[in-house]
């Protein structure tokens, strides 16, 4: 990020773009490159440390052979032949045993001309003694205090390459010698620089498949989530919910949005998208973190979608419910207006009619507004009990509260031929904490329900029970039943099995949902259990109270 100055003193910051996928890539390298050189360092001083402890042990085993075979040099020959490989070369030791005064006695057999000047890897001018200030320092301290003879390692420079020296004392003629062992260090550092360029080599090698194998990977991962972002992108603009992210596989390509498509990529016909949705359904579910996403991601899709159709069939479902009856209050209304003369009689008929549908149209305003305060209350997941209990929480006693049910439906007089019989078939004495009003309004919904569908001929019983944890309330009724694709719907707003029954019903269609609601506030359960022709069994389940 820079800032780049302009007029009265005032700075515009730039910032510089890096692609996510360059950073994760050379973050990636970088780390692995750090670790090769971490790696090659040990490598290397390994094996050269290795290396120069070997060329040390060499030299000292061969100044101990020249120790232990100085009993068998002839005084009277001097300087003496060594035996060995002649030269301080790569192949050999150079060895010269060398008085008090540094003159040489023994020598390997490398120079036949001059048979005094030993040689290093055939050369003809090397040193006598090869380390003259490491030779005089033995000389000056050749032994310790318990008579171990002193030796030391050192280094020369010689002919434009490294010559690693052993100078060690020795007494065995009754006087101090020195003895000193020589040998080239080319060949180790020619073996460490083969070393350092097989490991550069190899390092630079790897990091480059490193380099294209996260390439590659982060490539796949920025297309699936570049596809969840496109499809989110699409879904904002068009306002629709049809879409899904591939979850199963990089290979699968949904088809772009209108303003991604180009000339050159004709657009994909209904049929081939459904053939590739056919061959992702063929493939096993991914199971990394990115297919868990995607499938989040199209679970969403999928409660959103059913929740817009909800809400779109919800608007209207209400819509309608409500231009009927304000369609026949302004029918009323326009026939007063229009008929001033109009019969007393019916004047007051359509007065009536009038006020039954503004009843009718504040009974269904109460329930929309009950039912938009439950969703309040139940959060964003409606579906699931919430976890609190509702806000006038207290002793209910549930077995009155049915009794109170059973009393305001008992037909009486010329209704017992009318209606079907309301039964009580048992009753445990049970309390639950909760809202008395809302709970009853709940109960009431379910017998008016069983009620409104159960014939004259048949009967609607209640029950109360408690199993383990649980409240148990049973409406059973003898009425039409409902079909099996039905059950699945019947706690929807506005849904109706019988849309015209319902309506001549006088029924909007949310009881049973207000009743769900109500239930769910409560932490509780609600089912419906019911046969074509024989009957429902609706079952409310009201955790007890725990006090």
């Amino acid at each position: 990020m820079c800032c780049v100055p302009l007029i009265e003193g005032k700075e515009s910051v730039i910032t510089m773009y890096i692609p996510l996928q360059f950073r994760l890539t050379f973050f990636f390298v970088l780390l692995l490159a750090l670790a090769l050189w971490f790696f090659g360092s040990i490598v290397y001083t390994q094996a050269a440390q290795q290396a120069y402890s070997d060329l040390d042990a060499t030299l000292s085993s061969r100044a101990a052979s020249v120790q232990l075979g100085k009993y068998f040099l002839n005084s009277s020959a001097l300087p003496a032949v060594l035996p060995g490989i002649a030269g301080a070369g790569s192949q050999g030791v150079a060895i010269e045993v060398l008085d008090n005064k540094l003159h040489l006695l023994a020598t390997t057999d490398s120079n036949p001309a001059n048979f005094e000047q030993p040689s290093i890897a055939g050369d003809n001018q090397s040193p006598v003694p090869w380390d003259t200030s490491a030779a005089r320092s033995i000389l000056r301290h050749p032994f310790a205090s318990d008579g171990t003879p002193i030796s030391m390692y050192s280094t020369i420079t010689y002919q434009g390459q490294r010559t690693r020296v052993y100078t060690m004392a020795n007494d065995d003629f009754g006087s101090v010698h020195i003895i000193q062992t020589a040998r080239s260090e080319h060949d180790i550092e020619q073996s460490l620089s083969n070393l350092y360029r097989v490991l550069l080599s190899g390092g630079l090698l790897v990091l480059l498949f490193a380099a294209v194998g996260g390439w590659l990977i982060t490539l796949g991962v920025l297309m699936r989530v570049r596809r969840i972002t496109r499809t989110a992108r699409d879904i904002s603009k068009a306002q629709s919910f049809n879409r899904r992210v591939a979850d199963r596989t990089w290979l699968l390509q949904y088809p772009k949005a209108d303003h991604c498509k180009t000339e050159t990529t004709p657009p994909l016909t209904r049929a081939s998208i459904q053939r590739k949705a056919e061959k992702v359904k063929r493939l096993a579910p991914g199971r990394d973190e990115l297919s868990q996403l995607a499938q989040t991601f199209n679970e969403m899709l999928d409660n959103l979608e059913r929740l817009y159709r909800y809400q779109q069939r919800f608007v209207a479902d209400a819509s309608h419910e409500l231009r009927a009856p304000i369609t026949s209050i302004r029918c009323n209304l326009d026939l007063l207006a229009s008929a001033p003369d109009l019969a007393p009689a019916e004047a007051q008929a359509a007065l009536v009619d009038a006020r039954a549908e503004a009843d009718r149209m504040g009974r269904l305003v109460n329930d929309l507004l009950t039912l938009a305060r439950a969703d309040a209350i139940a959060g964003p997941q409606p579906e699931h009990p919430i976890s609190t209990g509702y806000k006038k929480s207290q002793p209910v006693d549930l077995d009155s509260l049915l009794l109170e049910v059973f009393r305001q439906y008992r037909p009486t007089g010329n209704e017992v031929s009318q209606q079907p019989r309301l039964l009580l078939s048992h009753i445990t004495p049970t309390q639950v904490a909760g809202d008395a009003d809302r709970l009853k309004q709940a109960v009431v919904a379910l017998v008016d329900n069983a009620l409104k569908y159960t014939p004259p001929e048949g009967s609607v019983s209640l029950s109360l029970a408690v199993n383990d944890a649980w409240a148990v309330i049973e409406v059973r009724d003898t009425g039409i039943g409902i079909a099996p694709s039905d059950q699945p719907h019947i706690f929807e707003r506005f849904y109706r099995a019988d849309l015209a029954r319902s309506r001549d019903q006088d029924s909007s269609g949310l009881g049973l949902a207000i009743a769900q609601s109500i239930v769910q506030e409560h932490r509780g359960i609600i089912t419906v259990e019911s046969t074509p022709g024989e009957g429902s069994t609706f079952t409310l389940r009201l955790p007890l109270n725990e006090t």
